[in-house]
């Protein structure tokens, strides 16, 4: 039996084949640099991973045998291991929940009857890529979600179904673009985002869908707000907010507006306007039912917390944002990694602003273990940077020391991937 990793298996059949990375990249449909990282074993291969590039490669099964019994090694050395090594276990769902998504994404024409287990299977496939972005961000994982969107449309222009039916893959559809576009948000992608927002609105519209108009509008809001468009990100918060409150005033979905409306407020500098806003959200969700869009499921005190937080620190109150962003690290678990991790390095950089330069490298040093968990997200690393470069500042400290060493061997691995 052979004794190569699957990385080195990986190798040596790509360069039997005479392809270079690039090109396996482009025959697998997978991102250059996570094959390298692969490639390299910086990053173990999931059970789509392997398929894609042993179907590239015609390989015959074995890179997804060798797969299988890596990961069935890893198990094993990981429940023996230490306490910190034991929380990379829970990344290892990614392999399968990523494996379940080859049927959903599979973009082969249909021609025949569909029905409404189609359109339950696509949003199966988007509920699992959503959960897997709160777990470990979006870098490698938008291209699923826009694959899923594909066989949606494939349906509609080559399957026979009802208008009912018709209607639910269209919001199967608009729910990936959404997926999609959040997803490659996350990722640093942001014209394909904008791009998967606009037509996910259409989608929406198409099917007089309010609950994807919604959506669709707070993630733009969302996304001005992030482009430095404040403006732009009240309209876009106010119009979802006009529809919400005809769709679901009592629901959960009533809440997402009021907080970009609430970052809009900050980011112009409205310190008044920002606070009502976030009042009227916390207000709001305290009386929301449960029942709700599954979308809204990441609505939650906790959420709250580090939006509230993220606002503070824009309208400069260091101390109040500390406080908050505590609170919110401390109520994301294991699920929301992404989340975590992203307000661990808003913790670290709040904190500089408070100088306080051994608390910031304790918390830049807890988001690199999240990253290190398998969280791939260019907003975070965008961030992270921002607070390496102001910790790199104060070499003399001992936890600032093991951070700086830890990201500069992150970032050293990131540049290999990218050649």
């Amino acid at each position: 039996m052979t004794t190569e990793s699957f990385g080195e298996s990986l190798r040596r059949l790509r360069s039997e084949r005479g392809w270079s990375l690039r090109r396996l990249s482009d025959e697998s449909h997978i991102d250059k640099g996570h094959l390298s990282r692969i490639e390299r074993d910086k990053r173990p291969p999931s059970e789509t991973i392997a398929s894609a590039v042993d179907l590239a490669l015609q390989a015959d099964g074995v890179l997804i045998a060798i797969a299988q019994v890596q990961q069935a090694q890893e198990t094993r050395a990981a429940v023996t291991s230490d306490p910190m090594r034991r929380r990379t276990l829970v990344t290892m769902p990614l392999a399968a929940a990523m494996a379940s998504l080859g049927a959903a994404g599979d973009t082969t024409h249909r021609v025949g009857r569909v029905g409404v287990t189609d359109a339950e299977r696509l949003h199966r496939a988007v509920a699992r890529l959503r959960a897997l972005g709160h777990q470990h961000g979006g870098e490698n994982l938008w291209q699923a979600a826009a694959g899923v969107a594909r066989e949606g449309y494939q349906l509609l222009e080559n399957g026979t179904y009802t208008e009912s039916v018709g209607d639910q893959i269209l919001a199967a559809t608009g729910r990936a673009q959404m997926c999609a576009g959040w997803l490659a948000f996350d990722s640093g992608q942001q014209d394909i985002a904008r791009s998967c927002y606009n037509e996910a609105l259409s989608l929406a519209s198409q099917s007089a869908n309010a609950s994807i108009e919604i959506h669709a509008l707070v993630n733009l809001a969302f996304q001005s707000s992030f482009l430095g468009m404040p403006r732009q990100a009240l309209r876009y918060a106010e119009a979802a907010g006009r529809i919400a409150n005809g769709y679901d005033k009592r629901g959960r979905i009533a809440v997402v507006p009021l907080i970009r409306q609430a970052t809009a407020h900050a980011i112009a500098g409205n310190e008044v306007e920002s606070g009502k806003a976030a009042a009227d959200a916390r207000r709001h969700l305290d009386k929301a039912h449960e029942e709700g869009d599954d979308w809204c499921t990441f609505v939650s005190s906790a959420e709250l917390d580090g939006i509230e937080a993220t606002v503070a620190m824009k309208l400069g109150q260091a101390a109040r944002a500390e406080t908050l962003l505590q609170r919110a690290v401390a109520a994301h678990g294991v699920g929301f990694a992404r989340n975590r991790a992203l307000y661990r390095v808003r913790l670290a950089s709040t904190r500089l602003d408070l100088r306080d330069v051994v608390g910031a490298a304790v918390s830049a040093n807890e988001a690199m273990d999240d990253l290190s968990g398998e969280v791939a997200s260019w907003v975070i690393n965008t961030e992270l940077q921002n607070v390496a470069q102001r910790l790199a500042q104060h070499p003399e400290e001992t936890h600032v020391e093991r951070f700086i060493k830890r990201y500069l061997a992150s970032a050293t691995d990131d540049r290999g991937a990218r050649q």
